[in-house]
């Protein structure tokens, strides 16, 4: 019965309220119509308080079945709850320990050749007289590239150059007859050269008119002969001297043998005087044959010291030759460096600009460049000394270049292979090589340009998420 008076009073409470909202006008039906019209109730005022600002205060409706839940809230949700809690922190715990985090030393990185590119330079500058090679074509090592205005005439060096390269290697044999029977041509267009050619030429003819059957050859052979006939009458003289003496100890013996007789009476006196002028005679001649043997020598010295002026001479003329060879060939290359210009290297020709024959050219102005082909490669790095103890050869280096964007094309991957010993304004210089060549990441090749520049990130080593943590954490409590 309680309950059905409970239900009913719900009930009746119920049709008020909605009576009140439509006004009083009573609760539809299924055909418009309005039941139980009775006048609209009002509600009941509901006093609203104000608080200290004069705003209105809303009443505080507090379910008791909320309340309950609020203060004592569900053994279950609680334990769930924790258990959840618990499990997220252990996960990301060993998450911090399984996952590992590079610790990165960061630089700039730009790719070079190993065979740089070499530049061709206008080094006077000056207007330039032929241009000999098109954009793009290849060239092998020493081929001519261009002139460039000078005061000599081009083909006469060159060929002049041709000559005196031949001329050089007999100098270098020291082959005199290969040198003297070289037709060399005349060339009055040489210009800062000629001087040098003239004293070459000049020394050509001395060398001419002297050696090889010259002046200074023939005087020599002479005093060989002179020699020769000294070393005859040397000998002669020698064994004539050795018979004189042979015979003035005969002389002598005869002497002392009738001084002997003489005093004991059996030899005249005349007869010793005599034999004593005849030793006398035997000795003067004597002495004479041995200052005839000295002089003989005397002058087979003289000419010994002939034959060494004449060899002096003769190898000062043809050191002077082979000077004035060496001289002009000296001068001829360094005119080449100014005003002829060869292929350093094998290589493709790549214009820096539009150029053509009579353009007048600034000193020092790079021309082209000569790009060898299929050349080797490596990064050039340049590394403070923030975290460069970490560094070492060996170590990994993730490559991000700017020509190619690492979110399209991936990354490069290198190996640090040299660091410097000495710094260059505070900086490092390290070298990486990249042993797959030039594949991404992403398994994609890219194409190699001498000079192309990026991020080079080296992989000191791989950290624990977990010890990156502790790491900084340690670091803020040290500051």
């Amino acid at each position: 019965m309680k309950e059905k008076e409970g239900n009913n009073i719900s009930e009746k409470l119920l049709r008020t309220d909605i009576m009140s909202l439509l006004g009083g006008k009573g609760l539809p039906q299924k055909d418009g119509f309005f039941i139980n019209p009775s006048p609209p109730v009002k509600p009941p005022k509901v006093e609203v308080s104000q608080d200290d600002n004069h705003r209105p205060r809303v009443p505080e409706l507090i379910n008791n079945q909320v309340d309950e839940v609020l203060n004592k809230p569900p053994q279950w949700l609680v334990r769930w709850g924790t258990g959840i809690f618990l499990g997220i922190l252990c996960l990301l715990i060993g998450i911090t320990w399984f996952v590992k985090y590079p610790d990165l030393v960061t630089s700039g990185i730009s790719l070079k050749s190993v065979n740089q590119p070499k530049p061709i330079i206008a080094k006077n500058g000056g207007r330039l007289e032929k241009l000999f090679v098109a954009n793009g074509e290849i060239v092998n090592k020493n081929h001519l590239l261009a002139f460039f205005e000078s005061t000599a005439k081009h083909e006469e060096v060159l060929a002049l150059d041709k000559e005196i390269a031949t001329l050089v290697t007999y100098a270098n044999e020291e082959n005199l007859s290969k040198i003297h029977s070289a037709q060399i041509p005349n060339f009055f267009s040489l210009g800062e050269m000629q001087r040098s050619y003239q004293v070459f030429q000049q020394a050509l003819v001395a060398s001419k008119t002297s050696l090889i059957n010259g002046t200074l050859v023939q005087k020599k052979s002479t005093v060989s002969k002179d020699i020769g006939i000294y070393n005859v009458m040397n000998e002669n003289a020698l064994n004539q001297l050795k018979l004189q003496a042979k015979d003035l100890e005969l002389s002598k013996q005869e002497w002392d043998s009738k001084k002997r007789l003489q005093e004991k009476g059996f030899v005249a006196m005349v007869d010793v005087t005599n034999a004593e002028s005849q030793y006398l005679s035997k000795l003067q001649a004597y002495e004479q044959s041995k200052a005839n043997l000295e002089n003989t020598k005397m002058s087979k010295n003289q000419k010994f010291q002939e034959i060494l002026e004449l060899d002096k001479t003769i190898d000062e003329q043809k050191n002077g030759l082979f000077q004035a060879i060496y001289t002009l060939k000296s001068e001829i290359e360094a005119w080449k460096q100014q005003y002829v210009a060869y292929a350093p290297s094998k290589g493709k020709v790549n214009y820096l600009a539009d150029i053509q024959e009579n353009q007048q050219l600034k000193p020092s102005q790079e021309l082209l460049y000569v790009l060898p082909e299929d050349s080797d490669f490596y990064g050039e790095m340049k590394v403070g000394q923030f975290n460069f103890g970490k560094v070492k050869k060996g170590q990994d280096v993730i490559v991000k270049l700017q020509s190619y964007p690492y979110q399209e094309f991936g990354t490069v991957r290198g190996r640090l292979e040299y660091i410097s010993e000495i710094p260059s304004d505070t900086t490092y210089l390290l070298k990486i090589a990249f042993p797959n060549g030039l594949i991404t990441s992403s398994n994609q090749p890219l194409n190699f340009r001498n000079g192309m520049a990026g991020t080079g990130e080296i992989v000191t080593e791989d950290l624990r998420l977990m010890e990156k943590l502790i790491f900084n954490v340690k670091k803020s409590f040290v500051r």
